[in-house]
């Protein structure tokens, strides 16, 4: 009997999943629970198990393809039941990951007689669109739609004065680009830009790295940020929330998950602090050092990509000053951090050089008024400002 090996909901409500890497071919012999691809889902690999022993009869994805929850990934031809024939798909399909409880899924393609038969007439592939229609159903408008869009193609493509390279929108990119779409559509984002001088604070952090450098851990201005921003958080907690469109409901948390954006090879990726508020600076310095190791080499766990209350950015890092990030949607605000420069200021009625941190604050107005986001953000610069120092002195 042939086993056919489905692409499970890995617990995260995915809906469809890009086949990064096989780790077995055609023809190989695999052992239960044995690693056999690795696919990317909302900026996570995962490695997909065998659900039996055997070998390996078809692989119906390509290393790039898309593949939906609930498509065939391989067909698997077990040990003891060789010469059987295949079992019949009676409308529903099963995913499996290894000991994990069988989830049972509905068949990918949603469409009536006549739609597939208007997609075959104007060679659309059912599979390639996303349904409008009640529970997931593709309709007529929805192929007609996917028709033109073909059509415009080939216009453009006809209209070319030069070389094209097609480069498909896959992996991190891909999700990116989805999520940014999402973000777009639903939130009202506005930007609010403020300086805060740190000139303080930068003595402060000069003398704790190097406390900090003794325990092995890398001290930025990064978890100063964070600690300031969460005690805006607590005063300011309309920031800290997510807006349920459907019940009309703000949700306001009452813990503090903090994302924080890194530059990988492969496009940004947001992991979560988990419980920042709880954490002391240098614990949140490691944990910022480990998970964005991670993140570059995209080990995170799903786990950590997720549960982000409010979400931080500093794309000072690369030279960039200001800017109007996108909010980490369903979140309702992001602070952008700015390349730290030395800047002439009046002190006291004097000319003087200080360090100044541009910040950017992108919120929600749907869910913030911009009286209450400046609020906010003159929360974070006092903090800045005035801080005190957190580790004790070397001895």
């Amino acid at each position: 009997m042939l086993s056919e090996f489905r692409l499970p909901d890995v617990g995260e409500g995915i809906s469809e999943a890009e086949i990064v890497r096989w780790l077995v071919a055609e023809g190989a012999s695999v052992n239960e629970d044995q690693d056999i691809v690795e696919i990317e889902t909302d900026k996570a690999i995962v490695a997909l198990p065998s659900p039996h022993s055997g070998k390996i009869a078809k692989l119906h994805r390509k290393e790039g393809d898309i593949a939906k929850v609930g498509e065939i990934l391989v067909s698997i031809e077990t040990e003891d039941t060789a010469h059987a024939a295949p079992q019949a798909d009676h409308g529903t399909v099963v995913g499996s990951l290894g000991d994990e409880q069988v989830i049972e899924l509905p068949t990918p393609v949603k469409a009536t007689p006549a739609v597939r038969a208007l997609a075959k007439q104007l060679g659309i592939d059912l599979v390639k669109i996303r349904g409008t229609g009640s529970e997931g159903k593709i309709t007529r408008e929805d192929v007609e739609r996917a028709a033109a869009g073909t059509a415009a193609e080939e216009r453009h493509d006809g209209e070319s004065s030069g070389p094209i390279e097609r480069i498909p929108l896959r992996g991190l990119r891909r999700t990116i680009a989805k999520r940014m779409h999402a973000a777009r559509q639903r939130v009202s984002d506005v930007t609010i830009w403020e300086d805060a001088d740190i000139t303080d604070l930068d003595r402060i952090r000069s003398k704790e790295k190097e406390i900090a450098a003794q325990k092995g851990i890398k001290l930025t201005y990064l978890p100063y940020v964070i600690q300031a921003t969460i005690d805006a958080l607590k005063v300011h907690p309309y920031l800290n929330a997510t807006l349920d469109d459907e019940r009309e409901e703000i949700l306001l948390k009452k813990f503090y998950n903090i994302g924080i954006a890194v530059d990988t090879a492969d496009g940004l990726i947001v992991f979560a602090i988990k419980q920042a508020d709880q954490k002391s600076l240098l614990e949140l310095a490691q944990e910022i050092s480990t998970l964005a190791e991670k993140a570059r080499t995209r080990r995170l766990d799903l786990s950590e990509l997720r549960g982000s209350t409010f979400t931080i950015t500093n794309y000072g890092v690369i030279g960039a000053t200001y800017g109007t990030p996108i909010i980490n949607y369903p979140e309702v605000g992001i602070l952008g951090i700015g390349r730290i420069q030395d800047r002439p200021v009046v002190d006291d009625g004097a000319i003087a050089i200080h360090k100044i941190m541009p910040l950017s604050l992108v919120f929600d107005h749907r869910v913030v008024d911009g009286v209450e986001a400046a609020r906010f953000l003159n929360v974070i610069i006092d903090r800045l400002e005035e801080p005190k120092p957190t580790l004790p002195e070397k001895s």
